[in-house]
């Protein structure tokens, strides 16, 4: 049986848009030829949704893509993400300016806080530019001796910031997102990679715009099913990055579980179909990324999985933490996901 091909976003005036229901990642490791060879693969393949983000350092390639694939903008969803040293409320609409620009688009359909936590900003941080491979000194983040980030507290969300004996809060920030749509910039706004406790701060907060989204990371090792949970009850939409998990301490891997091969070999799907397609049953929507087209297209195409193999794949589940494979707590000195 097929999936929905897309799910509702609640957006501002209580309005409603159709957001496709599989999204196509644009996260390169290395060097940014290869986000545009894969996103020209995948749009012409037929996905209409794109996760971006200014860190990732591939606006650029992204927009040749787009105005190369012929497709108009109009069809296609494009979220965007500001990194951490936007985050204070003057900066916020500077790193969506240099997206735009970047890309060669009047708007996203999509602006997300991509963490929790703000961090102080170089004094050239109007002309900042990212690449695949930048240092935080490189891309405009305040930085100690050691290159280190140096965060702000003052407008980093308040559980973060009192941890760190320090009064703060994410609602400046929200104020500073809320005018972006004003403006005509971004569609929606959300947030990326924030709690249940970090969500219940901003909530009172809203008026007319709502936050539309939450993007966290979710796959069978770490369903995060409270958190997922909690969203649907607020009308926040689920979308997940590193549907496929990343590598674990170990060195492990979810595509090269047993189960998961097994499940996605029982219903003549790759192991990446298989998993979007779990996310997909979940009612979230997965972003996965290839750079191969023949995986890039069945990656797309998702398809209902039997009970028994779902529940499989759902029953992979790691106690706690253990499934998480981004985590840059101990790297920024913080504690995230509380």
């Amino acid at each position: 049986m097929s999936l929905p091909q897309k799910y509702p976003m609640r957006v501002a005036h209580d309005e409603t848009v159709q957001v496709p229901s599989v999204g196509f990642g644009t996260w390169a490791a290395d060097e940014s030829q290869w986000a545009k060879d894969a996103t020209l693969a995948a749009l012409k393949a037929g996905y209409r949704h794109l996760d971006c983000a200014w860190k990732y350092g591939v606006d650029q390639a992204i927009g040749t893509a787009i105005r190369e694939s012929g497709i108009p903008r109009s069809e296609i969803f494009i979220t965007t993400k500001f990194w951490p040293h936007f985050a204070a409320p003057h900066n916020v609409a500077k790193c969506l300016d240099l997206v735009l620009d970047n890309m060669g688009l009047d708007y996203v359909d999509l602006y997300l806080a991509h963490w929790p936590v703000a961090f102080q900003a170089a004094s050239y941080i109007d002309s900042a530019k990212a690449y695949p491979t930048s240092t935080a000194r490189e891309i405009g983040v305040g930085t100690d001796e050691t290159g280190k980030e140096v965060v702000d507290l003052q407008h980093s969300c308040r559980n973060i910031a009192e941890a760190g004996g320090v009064h703060g809060s994410f609602t400046p920030t929200w104020r500073a997102m809320e005018n972006v749509v004003r403006s005509g910039k971004a569609r929606a706004i959300g947030v990326s990679n924030f709690s249940i406790a970090q969500l219940e701060e901003v909530l009172p907060e809203v008026g007319d715009i709502p936050i539309s989204c939450n993007q966290v990371e979710a796959h069978p090792w770490l369903p995060n099913d409270e958190l997922i949970t909690f969203m649907k009850s607020k009308g926040i939409l689920p979308t997940v990055y590193s549907p496929f998990a990343g590598q674990k301490a170990d060195g492990a891997t979810l595509l090269l579980d047993e189960t998961v091969k097994a499940v996605a070999e029982r219903n003549g799907m790759g192991v990446g179909q298989a998993l979007q397609s779990w996310a997909v049953m979940r009612e979230t929507i997965p972003l996965g990324k290839s750079s191969s087209p023949d995986r890039i297209k069945a990656n797309l195409s998702v398809k209902e999985l039997p009970k028994d193999d779902f529940d499989a794949l759902s029953n992979l589940k790691l106690n706690g933490d253990e499934g998480r494979t981004i985590d840059y707590s101990e790297d920024w000195g913080i504690k995230l996901f509380v």
